[in-house]
């Protein structure tokens, strides 16, 4: 069965089971002013655990990067089923996942405002880097769609 599967899909799918993983290790480290440091997963940062305090309610951009996850875990389980992979499912997962980045990009990635120090820790990273082969999985199966029989 493996065999019968698009080279983007081998790539996209662990790349998709790398981000369930890695949204709940450690994204950031970060205080307020002269708060101590303290350390945030993408869940934590998704609804809102461990800030509370201060009045964070969770940031629902970062609980759409899982649902995105899941979504396109799901799909791709049930393209096995149908042993090919349609355009629109390849269009999919290369628009979300340059749609994921881009959002990564804006949240996390831009200069912190004034008073709030911000570390980036290896969660994010490794998960910019799932999304980044999850990307290369979906450009793969386009190519591969346009490819003459």
């Amino acid at each position: 069965m493996l065999k019968k599967l698009s080279t983007g899909y081998k790539i996209s799918t662990p790349g998709l089971l790398g981000t369930l993983v890695l949204f709940f290790l450690p994204w950031v480290l970060t205080s307020c002013g002269n708060d101590p440091m303290r350390e945030f997963s993408g869940w934590q940062l998704a609804i809102g655990e461990g800030g509370a305090a201060e009045g964070y309610k969770g940031n629902i951009v970062v609980l759409l990067f899982l649902i995105a996850s899941l979504v396109l875990l799901f799909l791709a389980f049930r393209s096995t089923q149908r042993t090919s992979i349609s355009k629109a499912d390849s269009y999919g997962v290369t628009i979300t996942s340059i749609i994921i980045l881009l959002l990564i990009f804006q949240q996390f990635l831009t200069t912190s405002s004034e008073g709030i120090n911000r570390e980036i820790l290896y969660g994010l990273w490794g998960y910019i880097l799932a999304w980044i082969v999850v990307l290369i999985g979906g450009v793969i199966n386009i190519v591969e769609q346009k490819k003459p029989a």
